[in-house]
């Protein structure tokens, strides 16, 4: 590649990266209509046995003691705007307690300079256990060792391969090359040596899909449903040129599985992996009813770039918000703990159950 065709490849991916951060925030791209969180509730408690400063939300994932359950679901790396931005998250995420998803470590496949990024997150918040990420179009073509070397830039806590099946087929500059995947996930979590975590990015899974997992030793299934940001919509706006792809994106602008239907269909097969849910989680109650159906973790995103883009004062706010929330919902089911929140099965459809 001339050194033209590499420049104009960076200013592509510049401009793709400002795109996804500028659509993400606009309210038609978000498919909040479909969520299904208000189908389910919590069953009041009246009268608690316990003192609300008695409430215990912190908890454990992939073998980790977290003063919480929650983690900033993947958004943007990689590029010259999304810089301050980590830094800004990662030095909250530490603070909190939770845990961080990166955006897409692709670019450090072809730019060693793109690991600096992690660099000045690491010196401004050594502590924050950070999920790297890679797509799985481009993880059926890379080898082990490569992997091994997007953990070690970030000293990755675990290793997400997010599926975007939608969005890579409607993308200008997509890559839907996914043949040979399951096998590349199924090897790549025997070997790798942190735990593997597996994410759409919007559109869920359904039973069958989770049912094949089950062979893999994947430690975690980030369901990532229908509710939230939908990449398919994006793409459809960053298409305005391109008929074909913009006219595609409107007809599958509701593609997809919900959160609650994605998380209903891990958590009846028992797995082996842990169930984690994002996509359209707007608040700690959201949070509280995918903990209580048999969650393990609660991702937020797009409230927590809003956030972000304000100011970190901003973003510590709806960060103790989301937390508060979560507490105020395991008091008012006399729930001590996230472990009573499940056990005492505090939650129901409110009417006859809306999934089958």
């Amino acid at each position: 590649m001339s050194s033209d065709q590499k420049e104009n490849s960076f200013l592509q991916f510049e401009k793709r990266k400002a795109d996804h951060i500028h659509l993400s925030l606009d309210s038609s791209n978000q498919a909040s209509e479909h969520s299904d969180f208000s189908k389910v509730e919590l069953v009041h408690e009246a009268l608690p046995d316990l003192n609300f400063n008695e409430v215990d939300i912190s908890s454990t994932s992939l073998n980790e003691d977290l003063k919480v359950p929650f983690f900033v679901s993947s958004m943007t790396a990689g590029h010259v705007a999304g810089v301050d931005l980590n830094l800004r998250l990662a030095k909250a995420c530490q603070a909190r307690g939770w845990l961080m998803g990166v955006g897409s470590q692709r670019r450090e496949l072809s730019d060693g300079t793109a690991q600096e990024e992690w660099e000045q997150v690491r010196k401004i918040a050594p502590q924050v256990k950070l999920l790297g990420n890679i797509g799985i179009s481009q993880l059926i073509s890379l080898k082990n060792s490569q992997v091994e070397s997007l953990v070690d830039s970030l000293q990755a806590t675990a290793m997400i391969v997010h599926l975007n099946a939608l969005q890579e087929g409607l993308q200008p500059e997509g890559t839907p090359h996914f043949r040979g995947g399951f096998d590349r996930i199924l090897e790549l979590a025997e070997t790798l040596s942190v735990p593997v975590i597996l994410k759409e990015t919007g559109c869920g899974f359904s039973k069958l899909t989770l049912e094949r997992l089950l062979q893999t030793k994947v430690k975690a299934i980030d369901v990532s449903g229908l509710g939230g940001t939908h990449w398919g919509r994006i793409e459809g706006g960053r298409s305005e040129d391109n008929e074909l792809l913009r006219a595609a994106s409107e007809t599958f602008k509701s593609w997809g599985i919900s959160t609650v239907e994605s998380v209903q269909n891990a958590v009846s097969l028992n797995p082996t992996f842990e169930v984690w849910a994002s996509g359209g989680v707007r608040s700690g109650l959201d949070a509280a009813k995918m903990l209580a159906m048999g969650c393990e973790s609660v991702g937020f995103a797009q409230p927590i770039l809003e956030a972000a883009l304000v100011s970190e004062e901003r973003l510590f706010q709806v960060m103790r918000q989301f937390e508060f929330e979560l507490k105020l919902a395991l008091f008012c089911t006399g729930s001590a703990n996230l472990n009573e929140l499940k056990a005492k099965k505090v939650w129901k459809w409110k009417t006859a159950n809306p999934m089958t």
